[in-house]
This record gives C-alpha cells, sequence and structure tokens, in this order.
C-alpha cells in the first residue's frame, strides 16, 4: 500500500497541469491556447518540471514556489506574462495546492514496531491531526529496577508532501511541524501518560509547551546494523498550569527520524519525566533510537 499510495500522490500533483489545461479549454472553448502556450510561453513545461522536483530539491515546496516565483516576475517579459495569464496561472496554483494537500491524505503504512518493546500501548493517537496523513504507535517502557524510570516512546510514519525525495526531509518536517505546532497535539497523547504517572505536579495536556535546547545536533548511532549519523533533537518539556510563568519542566523529549522516498518519513519521539536518569547519562537516548532504526517496517 505504502509505495503504491506514495506514487498515486505524486501523479495527483503532477497531473494538477493537464487539468489546468483541461479546465482552460473548457471555459474558453475554440478560443483555448495550446498546452505550451495557456500559461504563457512554456510554462506549462516549467511547472511540470517544477513538480518533478519535488523529488530533488531540498525542502521541496518551501524552496521551489518561492523560487518559481522569483523567477517568474525578475524580467520584464515575465512581469507581462503575469499580467496576460494571471488569471489561468492562479487556477493552476490552486490545483496545484489542491492536489498537494489530497496527496497528503494518502494512507501510510505501519511504522516501525521493535520486537523487544512488545505490543504497542496503543496503536493511534486520538490528538494526531488528520493531514497528513499518518500511523502511530505508543509504548510505555518501565525499567524492571526502578519502576519511576519509564519512557514514553511514539514511532509514527507520516506523509511529506511538501517533498518527495530524502534530502533534508528530517529537517524539513520537524521545522514545519514547530512552525505549526503540530509536534503539540500529537505530544498530548504522551503527556497524558506522564501525567498518570508522576505525582508531584499535575499536567494538562492543554497547557504544556516545547521549548528547543538549541539547533538538532549530529550523533552516531550504533545500531547492529552498522553505525548512522543522524540529526537529533532535544526539547524541554514544560508544563504551563502551574503558579511559575516560565512554566516547569516535567521532563525532556528526543526526537529523531529516518527518510523514506515518495513523501513518507519515519520518526521516533522519546518522552522522559524530569527525574528519570538516562537524562544525564544518555541524553539522546541511544539504546532506544538504535533499536527503533534496527527495526523491520
Amino acid at each position: 500500500m505504502g509505495l503504491g499510495a506514495s506514487v498515486a500522490g505524486f501523479f495527483l500533483i503532477f497531473l494538477s497541469v493537464p487539468l489546468s489545461y483541461g479546465l482552460h479549454r473548457w471555459r474558453r472553448g475554440e478560443d483555448a491556447e495550446t498546452f505550451e502556450q495557456f500559461l504563457g510561453s512554456k510554462t506549462s513545461y516549467f511547472a511540470l518540471i517544477a513538480i518533478a522536483a519535488l523529488w530533488l530539491i531540498p525542502y521541496g515546496l518551501f524552496v521551489l514556489v518561492p523560487f518559481v516565483f522569483l523567477l517568474s516576475i525578475v524580467s520584464p517579459a515575465g512581469r507581462i506574462d503575469w499580467k496576460e495569464y494571471r488569471n489561468e496561472r492562479l487556477i493552476a496554483v490552486f490545483i496545484v495546492f489542491l492536489m498537494l494537500g489530497l496527496s497528503g491524505l494518502m494512507p501510510c503504512d505501519q511504522p516501525r514496531s521493535p520486537e523487544e518493546w512488545g505490543e504497542p500501548f496503543a496503536k493511534e493517537n486520538p490528538y494526531a491531526p488528520a493531514w497528513p496523513a499518518s500511523e502511530q504507535f505508543t509504548w510505555i517502557l518501565v525499567d524492571d529496577l526502578d519502576a519511576s524510570n519509564f519512557e514514553v516512546v511514539q514511532s509514527l510514519r507520516i506523509r511529506t508532501p511538501h517533498q518527495f525525495g530524502i534530502f533534508s526531509q528530517v529537517e524539513s518536517s520537524v521545522a514545519i511541524s514547530s512552525f505549526l505546532g503540530l509536534e503539540n497535539e500529537r505530544m498530548r497523547q504522551a503527556i497524558d501518560i506522564v501525567d498518570e504517572r508522576v505525582s508531584f505536579i499535575r499536567i494538562d495536556s492543554d497547557e504544556f509547551k516545547l521549548e528547543q535546547r538549541g539547533d538538532a545536533q549530529e550523533h552516531t548511532f550504533r545500531p547492529s546494523s552498522g553505525d548512522v549519523k543522524m540529526n537529533v533533537w532535544v526539547y524541554d518539556c514544560l508544563a504551563t498550569s502551574g503558579t511559575n510563568s516560565d512554566g516547569t519542566k516535567i521532563g525532556e523529549v528526543v526526537i529523531a527520524g529516518v527518510s523514506g522516498w515518495g513523501g513518507v518519513l519515519d520518526l521516533v519521539v522519546i518522552v522522559r519525566p524530569v527525574f528519570h536518569d538516562g537524562l544525564a547519562t544518555d541524553p539522546f537516548a541511544e539504546t532506544l533510537v538504535s533499536i527503533w532504526i534496527d527495526s523491520v517496517v
């Protein structure tokens, strides 16, 4: 299902330009321009090339859109084309974004699920946004010798409709998620679990925030399959429902990911309470991330 859905999602976007041309012919009838000309001289071909570049360009849509727009207005001839073909271009842009939104709803395969962690505590996240499509498993991993040492681990497979290639895919997705606040919604399930197991402070999953601790750091993980260099993001998790206006630190969050072709991405999110021993000895949760990397999808 995963590969077929990825290909179908891309072709939805790729077909936006032919669909725009079909709408142009329907609207204009006998006065319709040729496919090569209806957006401006050869602009339709350039648009198809730009869509295909979603497989290659880091950050995908967020680099291509401003680049293509600036390229189209930098010359006097380009500005004249915008005046002449503005309506057709705006319709084409609308259809491209519509299809891009639909491609983000294509179903995903199940996320990575290490056998060592057993059966997931939950296979759904009621707080996860409907777009982009995703699948998520959640585990509660408890230290056999100290029940207060526990982790809430989330394994996700998520669509990245803005980018179908692997180059900087994890970085772009984390940046977009942080900018839009999407990670806070997905984190609410983990916060509810931590709240059930921590007694010294009540944590409202509606009243918390994540503060990133510096930039992402490159770290070498050592799973059994061989060393892997990955960027890792570490956040302080702060409860904002108390008297401290800056928030009370209740734990730390580690995020790492593996890129995938076709607009899908694997992420692992590890939440550990503030008193967890590993915050000092294993700040990047290397053991858990290495097991997750080794797991078969």
